[in-house]
């Protein structure tokens, strides 16, 4: 198998865009641009001249030098992507070709990347239940808890609308308000902003809102379109949104405008779940 080494700065961006689109395992976390916004550094391995498998490889080096694997913020899981079968010959072998100089590190990868062997490396497997919204709203929703439908009733009780257009500067300033002053958080309200202008210019996604009537902002969901799957990337709830049940509206108006519809999203457990 003709596995290759290529440096972030010699990547065909083309054609590993192209690799990530196409693959049965494709994923919006796995775009350059993507990974541009979020890990500082990565590198690639890919196999044959023209990319039909590739797996990123985000890295960070010690203060000594040393380059190891390391699971960049806002990307919950990354892949080895390939329009090929992903068979576990396949993914071991990727694994195995990943060069000496990246002494170990951690990497959460999509279940079927996840190697027989991880050798040096810890690997994660990123966990996680879809909902498929093939179906009539109803039978999406008859699984889940009564604790859903009572904050439900909360939301309607207290009388929220959609929040019209929200400005990535807008979600971006609402995000930190809610999670609070930290160096971590500085550099994610950079990031989020950098992402959703990339999505918002390709047309692949949308910010949602909930608010009060007099136009407070409760909470917001910045939802990315890719792969067949809803991606609700960046969330944040205010605690007079929680105490109003401001996100499950907001989720709830997801499942409602999708149903039906030949898509996945991911099932938050914190909301559908006894």
């Amino acid at each position: 198998m003709d596995i290759r080494f290529i440096p972030q700065a010699d990547i065909d961006k083309q054609l590993y865009n192209s690799c990530v689109h196409f693959a049965t395992n494709g994923s919006l976390y796995g775009y350059d641009w993507y990974l541009n916004a979020t890990a500082k550094e990565w590198d690639l391995l890919v196999e044959g001249d023209n990319y039909v498998s590739a797996m990123p490889l985000p890295k960070r080096r010690n203060w000594l030098g040393r380059t190891y694997l390391t699971q960049p913020d806002l990307v919950p899981d990354l892949a080895v992507y390939s329009v090929k079968p992903l068979s576990p010959k396949r993914i071991q072998a990727f694994w195995d070709a990943i060069p000496e100089e990246f002494r170990g590190g951690e990497l959460t990868v999509e279940p079927a990347s996840v190697p027989k062997d991880s050798g040096r490396f810890t690997v994660t497997q990123a966990v996680g239940d879809a909902l498929f919204l093939n179906e009539e709203y109803e039978s999406i929703t008859d699984t889940f808890p009564p604790a859903y439908y009572s904050r439900m009733a909360r939301s309607e009780a207290a009388d929220l609308l959609p929040a019209p257009v929200i400005k990535p500067e807008a979600f971006a300033d609402f995000w930190h308000k809610v999670n609070g002053e930290s160096s971590e958080n500085e550099w994610k309200y950079h990031a989020m902003q950098r992402i959703m202008y990339q999505i918002l210019h390709r047309s692949w996604g949308n910010a949602a809102g909930i608010q009060t009537r007099d136009g407070e902002l409760l909470a917001v969901s910045f939802n990315a379109y890719s792969h067949g799957r809803i991606f609700p990337l960046f969330r944040a709830e205010s605690e007079a949104g929680t105490r109003a049940g401001a996100m499950t509206l907001l989720y709830d108006t997801l499942l409602r405008s999708h149903a039906g519809r030949n898509l996945k999203i991911e099932r938050f457990a914190e909301l559908t779940t006894p």
